[in-house]
């Protein structure tokens, strides 16, 4: 006759069970970011290539991007569109909001600014360096205007068409570097939870950055505080990596300007 299981060793086998499962949990957890966090520096990657192929067309110019209201011009993701021909890269797989948008401008996809045809509009999570990207009057920037192209970001993460930046100083260096915000409207929402509802998006205490040479790097967070006397929360930190105008001045001191016309390329 075959003997059953006493009450003590089904107890014994469960709490085996249990103690494997809360280890191998948060293993499986941190395999599924990092398969997300390796995709995601793809999708960076898919992006730069594309922009290097779209100025290759354009005289070695990049694209402006508009940053007010009521601009007459296509998202710029559609205009790189022809150079990926895949709207899927556009959106961080870190998160799940189903749209980032200013709403006084041209949704992904759209047709017109009225156009709002969820069967063309797609979600787009990145954006260009505005010291790049010119936006609205500024000059646009070439690639052999760019001194250090390898250290400099092309694309990374905001809602917004445009980056905002922050002067640091770095081993006695002032350079432009890519913020963060702790405000509701915060650039950095996939990051610090500034976009409502709250995401945990973010890798490891970082993001990953698109350069102005063609690569993709991930990069750390590191940095709090206020920078040039903006309100408070507005520059809260910054990725030491990221740098949106490297070298903004050698002296150690933060330039008076932190738009594209004071500092640009």
């Amino acid at each position: 006759m075959k003997k059953a299981f006493t009450l003590i060793e089904l107890l014994v086998v469960i709490a085996i069970i249990a103690i494997l499962a809360a280890i191998l949990f948060p293993v499986f957890a941190q395999a599924k970011q990092a398969a997300k966090k390796t995709n995601d520096l793809n999708q960076m990657k898919q992006l730069s290539t594309a922009t290097l192929m779209y100025i290759t067309d354009y005289d070695d110019f990049y694209l402006v991007i508009p940053a007010f209201a009521g601009n007459n011009s296509q998202h710029w993701a559609d205009r790189v569109q022809p150079y990926v021909k895949n709207r899927g890269i556009m959106g961080d797989p870190s998160n799940t909001v189903g749209l980032y948008r200013d709403p006084t401008f041209w949704r992904p996809g759209a047709l017109n600014f009225a156009d709002a045809d969820p069967t063309r509009i797609y979600r787009v999570t990145y954006t260009y360096n505005t010291y790049i990207a010119k936006h609205d009057g500024g000059a646009i920037t070439s690639q052999t205007a760019i001194p250090l192209v390898a250290n400099t970001v092309l694309l990374g993460p905001s809602q917004n068409w445009y980056n905002w930046n922050s002067c640091q100083i770095v081993n006695g260096v002032a350079g432009m570097y890519w913020n963060i915000s702790t405000r509701a409207s915060g650039w950095g929402y996939d990051f610090w939870g500034g976009h409502t509802p709250v995401e945990s998006a973010g890798y490891n205490g970082g993001t990953n950055f698109a350069f102005a040479d063609g690569s993709a790097k991930y990069s750390k967070l590191v940095g709090r505080g206020d920078q040039g006397g903006v309100p408070s929360g507005l520059y809260a930190g910054f990725f030491v990596k990221a740098t949106t105008k490297p070298e903004a001045t050698t002296t150690g001191i933060c330039p008076a300007g932190y738009d594209s016309a004071s500092i640009g390329f």
